[in-house]
C-alpha cells in the first residue's frame, strides 16, 4: 500500500513549527526599509536611521537583510495586511508620519 494520497484524498500540509534560536529571539529594531529586486528575488533591507556626522545627512544602517522569492511577496503582503488590520482593531488606526 502506498503512502501517496489518492485523487480522492486532499494532500495534507505539514504543520510548521517556528523555532527562534536564542541569539535571534530579541530581534532587531528597524525604523526604515529598503526594498529592491532582481529577476529571481526580492531583497528587504531593514535599517535603523542614524544621524550622520555631516549636517543634513542621515545614515540608514542595515540591521537585517532578508531575501525572498518573488512567489512569497504576495503572501508577505497578505500577512502584513491581516496583522495590520488586527492591530488597528485592537489599538486604533496607525497614522503615517511625515
Amino acid at each position: 500500500m502506498s503512502d501517496q494520497p489518492t485523487p480522492d484524498q486532499p494532500r495534507q500540509q505539514p504543520q510548521v513549527q517556528v523555532v527562534v534560536p536564542d541569539d535571534t529571539k530579541h530581534g532587531e529594531y528597524a525604523n526604515f526599509l529598503v526594498v529592491s529586486h532582481s529577476p529571481h528575488e526580492f531583497t528587504l533591507d531593514f535599517c535603523q536611521l542614524l544621524p550622520a556626522g555631516e549636517a543634513g545627512k542621515v545614515n540608514a544602517e542595515v540591521v537585517s537583510r532578508v531575501r525572498i522569492a518573488p512567489t512569497m511577496v504576495g503572501r508577505v503582503l497578505n500577512a502584513l495586511n491581516t496583522n495590520l488590520s488586527n492591530y488597528e482593531e485592537r489599538f486604533g488606526q496607525v497614522k503615517a508620519l511625515g
